[in-house]
């Protein structure tokens, strides 16, 4: 079974929990894949059964970071969707951070992007982004 097919059922069920309901964005920019309200949110997963701890968002499919603009992070653990994260845009650009790396290639800007690394340290600091830490933040 394709990766994305268990992964989207999942967040619209996590979501759906908490009263939210995601919606398919048809048209528009590639990079937004669902819409709650007037938030758009990218869909990301880490499968941590393979050896890579890190996702990579291709900054020209996101487009620019802004306030509405989220990247919903899913975690993927024995080949199932574990936990949920919803990552404000805007704070892939934190300059000090371990988790948001910015990968710039002046030689290539097409290949630019958003690094989102998961490891022993990183995961305790994610918690702020957790579904439940992110719900009053989404219904505003």
């Amino acid at each position: 079974m394709n990766k994305q097919n268990i992964i989207t059922p999942f967040v619209k069920s996590q979501l759906g929990n908490t009263g939210m309901n995601l919606i398919p964005k048809e048209s528009g920019r590639e990079g937004v894949d669902f819409l709650i309200g007037t938030n758009d949110f990218f869909l990301q997963s880490i499968d941590l059964d393979t050896i890579d701890r890190s996702a990579k968002i291709v900054k020209k499919d996101l487009g620019k970071l802004r306030d509405n603009l989220f990247i919903i992070l899913v975690l993927i653990i024995e080949e199932e969707p574990r936990m949920v994260y919803i990552i404000p845009s805007k704070d892939l650009s934190q300059s000090e951070s371990e988790i948001f790396i910015s990968n710039d290639v002046s030689l290539m800007p097409s290949l630019s992007n958003w690094e989102i690394r998961i490891s022993v340290h990183t995961i305790p600091k994610l918690v702020k982004y957790s579904l439940e830490s992110m719900i009053d933040k989404l219904k505003t």
